[in-house]
């Protein structure tokens, strides 16, 4: 038994740790090659799926470049200015204004193309200059042959020698043919710079080609000196009729690169590529591969160093006890095991103890800590808590009574016009046979009914939610009106100027809410003031252009009347300046101010297409101006305007359906169209309004309310139209916004009108009269 035991030897204990350390080294060794391998290929594939992402929105960026510029082109095949035919243009003067302006806003040369390529107007040629016939391409042709919109290839331009796209789009006459095509000749620079105003990984490049593989554009310098000439053809298949994809190839500057590419939707055949070269790919597979293999190398070696010296320190004190213990058995020991110094067991040992000792410590001291923070954090909490729940009630409260004074004001104006509209009601009971005196007082009613009307586009403009009336308006006459109403409102220590440029041409804007803002910020102005000093109207002329800016950076391009208000009050620090235009925010005492005047001015201008800025620093005053669009025509003459709908009562008077859940409004809409002369039929709600729809009872016109409980009027002229194809249609809405939304979304189809209450029963009836007359002329032509 014993020599069994003696020939099973136990390993030493230095190479036990150099293999725990090559077992502890291996798995993680492994896993860092796997690791490598997976971590590079992934790279790889996020990288490609980044290039086709960046390529795809390229290719969305060129996408609505194309949509933006067909969009101008489609307004030349709707404007007023073509008329019946595009070859002979009702007002060539306009129609040319219109081709510059489009031709600026894209950097491209805008024309009319007769089929034998005579231009009938050209945004480089001055009107009356004789100009050549242009020479044919291929969006031309597709336009004429196909009727549609269409993109061309890159082709060089006859006078300016470059590289040039066009896009053409057909104008049609009075009969549907196609006899013009409105052209826009685009410069392939300025979809190099759309191109560069992606944000690209460092040596990434972005390219774009025509339908036929040709080089448009590249932001690779290099590359792009190679516009004109086709893709090498190697790489072609890759992206030859596919959306999206990516791969590798050599570009025209010789370079290996990886490339992610899209398709353009709206330009049939053309791509976006975006490359990166493709010795960044293989890098990213040598370096953690070489970086592994020296990490690895180095910590076999460190780990083995570390073994044996940690072996020998344990190994000594186990030697000498080992000698001592034969020694003992010989019977050759000559001295104790207190003579021996294991120190390596004695050390470790004391320092076992001494480290226990101090964890302990420092486990106490961690816990103190702990505690300290926890109370600490949960008392700040409550106190944040606190703070905020405080914050938040004033403001609730300075809320409701801002609001509380604004429904006041509009509590006292719409009393004012019940106290109208019931008073009259009253007279007119009262009147008797005196036909003149009822005709007065329902004028005095219907007076009422505008004033009230006027204040809820007040208080739509303030939420930023009004249905605003831009008219051209002469800001000299508007000025000067509001400098005599002023003077005598805003006391006897007020001053008024006007300033007013020569020449200024009109404004477009509300004239209402336009007095309203002034009359707001005079009164701003007065109470900074004291009432005691100058204000100063003005207004000018401001062009914004791309360059140099000329007005707040939310501008877009063209020319703004700038209308200020100037105080010489006592001027608003920077906090104060920052929120002043916040809604509910003022500095003025409890149950002066609402704090919701400049809020008011600032959704108006933006309402209006402009914008607002306000100017203040101690000492200096105040300066609030509105830019607000140039009208770009002179005000019309004075003069009753020419009525746009025909005379109902030379139409035969038709039957007409009327739904309104309303009691009176219905009776007094239904009376209105008696009156005018039709046969009106009305019902309560939608179900019983699709009921006679379904029976045989003759219906020429429905007239519906949008907003009834159940079925809305935009789902019941819907059903009504599919019950009766070709219906005509009026919807009568109370609300600003679902006329804006229902107008811009085309919501209806067929004959359909559109009118916002209060709407005067002449302008119902003569609605009504124009889809009738409508409906007739589209029975004669089926």
């Amino acid at each position: 038994m014993g020599a069994f035991v003696l020939s099973l030897r136990a390993p030493k204990l230095s190479n036990l740790l150099v293999g725990l350390v090559a077992v502890a080294l291996m798995p993680a060794l492994l896993a860092g090659g796997v690791a490598v391998w997976s971590v590079a290929d992934s790279r790889e594939q996020i990288a490609e799926a980044r290039l086709r992402a960046t390529a795809q929105a390229l290719a969305l960026a060129v996408d609505r470049e194309f949509g933006g510029i067909e969009g101008a082109l489609s307004a030349f095949a709707t404007s007023p200015a073509l008329g019946d035919d595009p070859l002979r243009p009702r007002d060539l003067s306009a129609l040319h204004a219109q081709a510059i302006r489009v031709a600026r806003q894209y950097e491209a040369t805008i024309a009319i193309l007769a089929p034998d390529g005579e231009q009938v107007l050209s945004s480089l040629r001055p009107l009356g200059v004789p100009m050549a016939r242009a020479a044919s391409s291929k969006a031309v042709e597709r336009a004429f042959t196909s009727g549609r919109s269409a993109v061309g290839e890159v082709v060089v331009g006859s006078l300016s020698g470059k590289p040039v796209v066009s896009v053409a789009i057909p104008l049609k006459d009075g009969s549907g043919r196609v006899t013009a095509v409105a052209v826009a000749a685009i410069g392939a620079e300025r979809l190099r710079g759309l191109l560069g105003r992606q944000v690209l990984s460092e040596g990434a490049i972005a390219s774009a080609a025509d339908a036929r593989a040709v080089l448009v554009a590249s932001t690779h310098a290099e590359i792009n000196r190679f516009v004109g000439q086709p893709l090498p053809a190697q790489n072609q298949h890759y992206f030859a009729g596919r959306d999206s994809a990516s791969y590798r190839g050599i570009a025209l500057d010789g370079v290996e690169r990886v490339f992610g590419f899209a398709a353009v939707p709206a330009a049939e055949g053309w791509t976006v590529f975006v490359g990166e070269p493709a010795a960044l790919y293989d890098a990213a597979w040598r370096r953690p591969l070489l970086a592994l293999l020296g990490g690895s190398s180095v910590a076999f070696l460190i780990g083995g160093l570390a073994a044996l010296l940690t072996a020998r320190r344990i190994l000594i004190p186990v030697q000498q006890l080992s000698r001592h213990a034969q020694a003992l058995a010989a019977g050759s020991a000559t001295a104790t095991v207190a003579d021996l110094r294991p120190a390596g067991v004695d050390e470790l040992e004391t320092l076992r103890h001494g480290f226990a000792e101090a964890e302990a410590a420092v486990r106490a001291g961690d816990a103190a800590m702990r505690r300290l923070n926890e109370e600490l954090e949960a008392r700040v909490q409550r106190e944040v808590a606190a703070r905020q729940r405080a914050q938040a009630q004033l403001a609730h409260g300075q809320r409701m009574e801002a609001l509380g004074q604004l429904a006041g004001g509009i509590a006292h104006d719409f009393n004012n016009v019940l106290q109208a509209v019931s008073g009259g009601a009253k007279l007119i009971e009262d009147a008797g046979d005196n036909l003149a005196r009822v005709r007065r007082i329902a004028a005095m009613v219907r007076e009422a009914a505008v004033r009230g009307a006027a204040v809820t586009r007040r208080l739509l403009a303030f939420s930023r939610r009004a249905d605003l009336r831009a008219e051209p308006l002469n800001a000299h006459d508007l000025l000067r009106e509001m400098q005599e109403v002023l003077a005598y409102t805003l006391g006897g220590g007020i001053k008024m100027e006007v300033e007013v440029e020569a020449r200024l041409p009109p404004l477009l804007a509300d004239k209402g809410q336009m007095e309203t803002i002034l009359v707001n910020l005079a009164a701003n102005a007065r109470d900074a003031m004291a009432g005691q000093g100058t204000i100063t109207f003005s207004a000018g002329i401001a062009l914004v252009s791309g360059e140099d800016g000329g007005g707040p950076p939310q501008l877009a391009l063209g020319a703004y009347i700038r209308l200020s208000v100037h105080d010489a009050g006592v001027g608003m620090p920077p906090e104060v300046l920052a929120r002043a235009s916040e809604p509910f925010f003022t500095t003025k005492p409890q149950g002066k101010g609402t704090g919701l005047g400049l809020a008011m001015a600032r959704g108006f201008a933006e309402q209006s297409g402009g914008a607002f800025a306000l100017e203040s620093a101690l000492g200096q005053g105040t300066t609030v101006s509105l830019w607000l669009p140039a009208a770009e025509e002179e005000l019309p003459a004075a003069g009753p305007p020419a009525s746009t709908y025909p005379d109902h009562a030379k139409i035969e008077h038709g039957n007409l359906l009327l739904v309104d859940d309303e009691a009176i409004v219905r009776e007094i809409t239904a009376e209105g169209l008696r009156a005018a002369g039709f046969i009106v039929r009305v019902a309560a709600e939608a179900a019983e309004a699709l009921e006679i729809l379904a029976s045989d009872e003759k219906v020429d016109l429905l007239v519906s309310d949008l907003s009834m409980p159940g079925m809305d009027g935009l789902a019941l002229i819907r059903n009504a139209q599919q019950r009766r194809p070709g219906l005509p249609a009026i919807l009568l809405t109370g609300y600003a916004t679902d006329a804006a939304e229902l107008a811009l979304g085309g919501a209806l189809s067929g004959t359909f009108s559109l009118l916002r209450k209060p709407v005067d029963a002449k302008v119902l009836a003569d609605r009504v009269a124009v889809l009738l007359k409508a409906g007739e002329a589209a029975s004669m032509r089926r």
